[in-house]
């Protein structure tokens, strides 16, 4: 029991680049990132983990050498990129241990890893059909006349046509924003109606803008 023991501690002092994970599994680690990156955990590659598992707390590499190497091989060799029992981080590391795998943790095997490999694919072939679909139907909106429905009781107090939808968009003094429309409103039926999302410190209410663009939520508007 005590050789044993020395010769982990051995061992673990001859690791050039342990987990800085602490006690979290690689596979949470993914799980993690996969959640932050809004896409399938399969769809994280095993070289992307591997640099995710080893950095500091202060999110610089543990070994900055070896991730220079690691970018430096797939920028040259980008189809080793994908996660397989021979990818970049196999060629420039080595081969894994059995029963472990660099970037995925303890408990997989290279039977397992080739068996992964169809259903990765499909996945992402799956995210990407997804992301071109919604893609598709933000588009539909654009240039689309609409009326914008406020005040109370909700009534329709305007007409204009969408300019844009996407939510990251900066307009004025704010931002899109999820479920909002940007809308270049050319006919006011109640100039007297409190814009719903105001972008101006000095434009509160829709006889403000005259002819011009708002920011309406989507949900009142109607097509």
């Amino acid at each position: 029991m005590q050789a044993s023991s020395l010769r982990n501690s051995t061992n673990r002092k001859n690791q050039k680049n342990s987990s800085c994970l602490g006690r979290k599994s690689a596979a949470v680690a993914r799980e993690e990132m996969a959640m932050a990156k809004g896409v399938p955990e399969s769809s994280i590659r095993m070289v992307e983990s591997y640099k995710f598992i080893h950095k500091k707390k202060s999110r610089v590499a543990q070994d900055p050498e070896l991730v220079e190497k690691l970018d430096n091989y797939t920028t040259l060799h980008p189809e080793l990129v994908e996660t397989s029992v021979d990818d970049a981080l196999t060629q420039v590391l080595g081969r894994d241990s059995r029963g472990h795998f660099r970037g995925l943790g303890e408990g997989v095997c290279k039977t397992t890893l080739k068996k992964m490999k169809p259903v990765m694919q499909q996945n992402i072939a799956l995210m990407e059909k997804n992301t071109r679909l919604e893609k598709k139907v933000v588009n539909e909106f654009i240039s689309k006349e609409c009326d914008l429905r406020g005040g109370w009781p909700l009534r329709v107090v305007a007409r204009g046509i969408v300019q844009d939808v996407d939510p990251t968009i900066e307009f004025g003094e704010r931002r899109l924003e999820e479920g909002n429309f940007k809308v270049y409103v050319n006919v006011i039926y109640d100039r007297t109606v409190a814009l719903p999302l105001s972008h101006d410190a000095w434009k509160s209410k829709l006889g403000d803008i005259a002819q011009g663009s708002v920011i309406w939520p989507k949900e009142l508007l109607m097509f």
